[in-house]
């Protein structure tokens, strides 16, 4: 019995360790891209923050089109063709991913290479857009190929090498750059080659690394069949095509409301507002972490046609979900003013609007990882659908709002959109794939972010109201160290354990 328990909990220690070890790397990006931002939003000011933001969502929208979703089609694939012991289909596969990417990335840099000139003329007029848009588009393939080629480690179960180059390579290379660029030249254009150069490193390690993977995983292996070939191409491309529709519309979804601003209210309102959705942004750490680790798991789960247990990784990333990203989103809503205003007292007016994005990407979380569920069990096409349905009210939203309300008007559209996608994905996760998370976990992993964060936080308020920030941001640490110890005891208490009830 002994040996059989500690068998059981071995794999579920490694997956604490991984998710451990996959979340501190992002809460590194997370931090190191807030320092960013920061460095951005102050050396430049609100109009060049803008100008910014408007360049490098384009390059982050190009980057998802060229993708066609093969980032994760490899996790899905890989996972699934190692669960089921098919280790001859790895290097094909990953063959099968790469080559359509590669050659669409360099069809459409070489035509942005030489419209560079009128599309700088109509983006970014009077500077030196040109350039910067040219070496923007020469790292659009280096950019699409990290993300596939570490794609392809986390389907080997490397959750380690994704970490190291998409966490801590890129964020750390790019401080290092734009810091400089902002103190040497302290331009739009030098801070963007700045942030861009650390893409083609990142590109060369992760190709390296994977191709090792493959040699340890299948070895050399014969050349598969050309009508299996054939037919492993034609289900990766199935499941992928329509994920990269959806990768689409999300980068739409990350960018439309603050491209929507620009246009509407001007370069100025786009960089607050910008700076107010990169703060939100960072909340997602968590999620990403748990959706990196569980991914492949709930792939292979699946696979092996294990649902019970697939089922109890979904119950089990909803309680953290809500245990990691409460205090996060809780806290920036309740101190939205005090962190804007340490980028600047231009940036303080977005602060309501930073309220109803935590507010809204808080509520989210509380459904669990819906996307990772909906992908690993292949209905990439039902999340496309949503995120059309949930882009669609946001541009209809937002085009009615934003002149009216300003920034508010558009964190209301962005947060109405989430909610709505949110309602579609939950519906096909519990009515139709029968995943479920009980009500009384989700409240009890609730309790302590609302008592703990939301109340020590106002508190802080309520008893510090003149004080500045650092020292209401220091009231705030130790509210979360507090909040720490005490999520620290529940477990140990067993107080919220994933048992076989309710876990």
């Amino acid at each position: 019995m002994v040996e059989v328990t500690a068998r059981r909990r071995a794999p579920e220690m490694r997956l604490g360790r991984e998710s451990a070890l996959t979340f501190s790397g992002i809460v590194v990006n997370a931090g190191i891209a807030f320092v960013v931002t920061w460095l951005i939003a102050r050396g430049l000011g609100a109009g060049a923050t803008g100008a910014f933001f408007l360049l490098t969502s384009l390059f982050m929208i190009s980057t998802s089109v060229i993708g066609l979703g093969s980032d994760t089609g490899l996790v899905r694939s890989l996972s699934r063709s190692r669960a089921t012991d098919r280790m001859g289909e790895l290097g094909p596969t990953v063959a099968i991913a790469m080559r359509p990417v590669i050659l669409l990335g360099l069809i459409l840099t070489a035509m942005l290479v030489v419209a560079a000139d009128p599309i700088a003329d109509r983006l970014v007029p009077g500077t030196d857009g040109a350039s910067t848009l040219r070496l923007l588009a020469l790292a659009l393939v280096p950019a699409t190929s990290t993300g596939i080629l570490l794609a392809g480690s986390r389907g080997l179960d490397h959750i380690r090498t994704y970490t190291v180059v998409q966490n801590l390579v890129v964020p750390i290379s790019r401080l290092a750059l734009v810091a400089a660029a902002i103190a040497v030249l302290g331009t739009t254009w030098s801070v963007v080659w700045a942030w861009a150069i650390p893409l083609f490193l990142a590109s060369a390690i992760a190709a390296l690394a994977l191709r090792r993977q493959l040699r340890a995983a299948a070895g050399a292996g014969a050349a598969l069949p050309t009508a299996e070939r054939d037919e492993l191409a034609r289900g990766f491309w199935s499941f992928s095509l329509p994920r990269g529709g959806a990768v689409i519309l999300e980068r739409g979804l990350d960018w439309a409301d603050v491209l929507l601003v620009i246009a509407l209210m001007g370069p100025s309102a786009g960089g607050v507002y910008g700076v107010v959705t990169r703060i939100v942004q960072a909340g997602n750490m968590l999620e990403a972490a748990l959706r990196i680790v569980l991914g492949p798991r709930l792939s292979s789960a699946i696979a092996k046609e294990d649902l019970a247990g697939a089922d109890a990784l979904y119950r089990k990333v909803t309680q953290l979900l809500i245990l990691g990203s409460w205090p996060f989103y809780l806290s920036v809503a309740v101190f939205a003013d005090v962190l804007l205003g340490l980028f600047g007292s231009e940036f303080v007016p977005g602060a309501p609007a930073l309220v109803v994005l935590a507010t809204a990407m808080a509520l989210k979380n509380t459904a669990g990882a819906l996307q990772t569920v909906l992908l690993m069990a292949g209905r990439s096409t039902w999340q496309l659908r949503n995120k059309a349905i949930q882009l669609a009210v946001l541009l209809s939203l937002a085009g009615v709002l934003v002149p009216v309300w300003g920034l508010n008007g558009a964190a209301i559209a962005f947060a109405v959109g989430v909610a709505v996608d949110t309602l579609l994905a939950a519906r096909q996760v519990h009515r139709l794939l029968g995943f479920s998370a009980p009500l009384r976990s989700i409240a009890r992993a609730a309790v302590l972010p609302v008592l703990v964060v939301v109340g020590g936080s106002i508190a802080i308020r309520l008893l510090l109201p003149g004080a500045g920030a650092l020292v209401q941001l220091t009231g705030l640490a130790l509210a979360l160290l507090v909040y720490g110890i005490a999520v620290r005891i529940s477990f140990s208490k067993g107080l919220l354990s994933h048992d076989r009830h309710d876990a």
